[in-house]
C-alpha cells in the first residue's frame, strides 16, 4: 500500500512538472512569434520610409509617422537597431524646416542596406552623416 502511494505521488508530481513544462514552452513560442513580427514590421517601415523618400526628397507627414513608427519598434526589436529616435529627430527636422535631403541616392542605398543588416551600426553612422547634410 505504502509503494502504491508513493507511485500515485511521483505521477502527480510528474504530471505537474510536465504540465508546467509545457506552459513554459507555449510562452516561449508566443513570446519568439511576437518578436518575429515585431522585427518584420521593423523592416517592413524602413522600407516604407525608403519608398517614401524616393518619392519625394523633401519628408512628408507619411515619413514622419513612419519613422516615428521605426523609432517605437526599434525599442523593442531584437534587430539591434540603436538608431530609430535619431532617424525620427532627423525626418522631423527636415520636414519641420520643409528641406530636401540631399544626396538621396545614398541614402536609398543606405536605407536598403540597413533593410538587410539593421544593426550595422557603420550604416547608422553614415546615414545620420547624411541626413544632417
Amino acid at each position: 500500500m505504502k509503494n502504491k502511494n508513493i507511485k500515485v505521488l511521483l505521477l502527480i508530481i510528474a504530471a505537474v512538472l510536465l504540465t508546467l513544462n509545457l506552459f513554459q514552452f507555449n510562452n516561449n513560442v508566443s513570446h519568439n512569434r511576437l518578436m518575429d513580427r515585431l522585427d518584420l514590421n521593423l523592416t517592413s517601415e524602413l522600407d516604407g520610409l525608403r519608398l517614401e523618400l524616393e518619392r519625394s526628397s523633401t519628408p512628408s507627414i507619411l515619413a514622419v509617422e513612419q519613422a516615428s513608427k521605426i523609432a517605437a519598434l526599434s525599442t523593442y526589436s531584437t534587430l539591434g537597431f540603436d538608431y530609430g529616435y535619431t532617424l525620427e529627430t532627423r525626418i522631423h527636422d527636415k520636414y519641420v524646416q520643409n528641406e530636401p535631403f540631399k544626396e538621396m541616392d545614398q541614402i536609398q542605398e543606405l536605407l536598403l542596406a540597413l533593410l538587410k543588416d539593421p544593426a550595422n551600426q557603420e550604416l547608422q553612422q553614415r546615414l545620420d552623416l547624411l541626413l544632417v547634410k
